[in-house]
């Protein structure tokens, strides 16, 4: 028995010894609930600051995608304005091509309508050519040099190639259809006969 009592008192011994060393590294229970309050306490205080940073960063992007669709919506006023205004300087061009040709109309008509002789009637259509001719030009619209060139397929269409003493090869030796620049732009190449 005597043995057993002393089992015993040692078990007891060494469950107390546990105990001081696991409060020893644990601590107390109560400082081990305060320590857990402390831990939930700043993760609360954590998840709050996270939902505040959340928060304004949605404001920034939304912010930014209403920056986005303002900058949208003006490119596309300013694509439909432009595609308007050059629409209308196209018509406009006409317009202003139309109101100089119109004076060109009304004298074929005044020499339609005269009665007079061949050469006053050769001597008004010379006038209204040259003044067609001057509103071309007015609208940069120049005959392309041709007979006596050499050949330049940019500038010149052949239609017809022919032998000729004294004349290099591809020299354009006749214009069937005079060719067209408006600016620098061939709007139309001269018909030609070039040489063999």
């Amino acid at each position: 028995m005597e043995e057993m009592e002393k089992e015993i008192n040692k078990k007891e011994e060494n469950d107390v010894n546990n105990l001081k060393s696991n409060e020893q590294m644990e601590g107390p229970p109560e400082k081990e609930e305060q320590t857990q309050q402390e831990h939930k306490q700043q993760t609360v205080d954590e998840i709050e600051e996270l939902k505040q940073k959340l928060q304004q960063k949605e404001a920034e992007a939304q912010e930014y995608l209403d920056i986005a669709q303002r900058l949208k919506a003006e490119f596309e006023n300013y694509r439909k304005r432009t595609e308007k205004e050059k629409a209308e300087l196209i018509d406009y061009g006409q317009e202003i091509v139309m109101l100089e040709l119109l004076p060109v109309i009304d004298n074929f008509e005044r020499a339609l309508a005269s009665s007079g002789d061949y050469n006053s009637l050769k001597e008004g259509i010379e006038l209204i050519y040259r003044q067609f001719k001057k509103i071309l030009d007015k609208f940069g619209v120049k005959e392309i040099e041709a007979e006596g060139q050499i050949f330049d397929p940019y500038k010149h269409h052949a239609v017809m190639q022919e032998e000729v003493e004294g004349k290099q090869p591809n020299e354009i030796i006749e214009v069937f259809q005079k060719g067209y620049y408006l600016k620098d732009k061939v709007i139309r190449p001269s018909l030609v006969k070039v040489a063999k």
